[in-house]
């Protein structure tokens, strides 16, 4: 078969793209060879659909995100969680040495057993240590604390260190 035949789009007759991308560190007076260029050839048949174009808007999934993992150049990507959600361009704002952002959604690790009467006691103790009033927060904190083991494991941790020295 030829690169013709290839690259055409079945039953259509019609070329596909082809891209010929010539190596940039190629001498300007040396002459392109074949075995030099790469061809790309694109084709999509008719009856592939593309995604629609995502939404832009507040709150929207596409362009706003609770959780950002956040990329730099010369360290490991930090997982950054906002509230309310931020926008792509807000992330990129707040952490300007960051080099890329994309939302993701965090895995959440199971507690092994039910939250305890005395660590919800001490967990409710040091948010009223942090002067945290809003009920509704306080229900969320306690909410995730029932199903999410590494946020049990933070607020349990923050709950006895800060108590103890408030009690020092």
């Amino acid at each position: 078969m030829t690169l013709s035949a290839l690259i055409r789009k079945r039953d259509t007759g019609n070329l596909a793209t082809a891209i010929p991308a010539i190596s940039a560190t190629q001498p300007k007076e040396e002459a392109a060879t074949v075995a030099g260029i790469a061809t790309v050839a694109v084709a999509n048949p008719e009856e592939e659909k593309t995604a629609p174009p995502a939404k832009v808007g507040a709150g929207d999934t596409a362009t706003a995100s609770r959780w950002w993992l956040i990329h730099y150049p010369d360290r490991d990507p930090v997982e950054v969680c906002c509230c309310p959600e931020a926008s792509h361009a807000g992330i990129l704002g707040e952490f300007p040495d960051a080099v890329a952002a994309e939302p993701f959604t965090p895995t959440v690790r199971q507690p092994s057993a039910p939250l305890t009467a005395s660590e919800e006691a001490a967990i409710r103790a040091w948010l009223a240590l942090i002067e945290e009033t809003d009920p509704a927060i306080i229900a969320a904190v306690i909410d995730q604390c029932q199903r999410d083991a590494d946020a049990r494991d933070y607020f349990t941790g923050r709950a006895a260190a800060d108590i103890q020295k408030g009690g020092e």
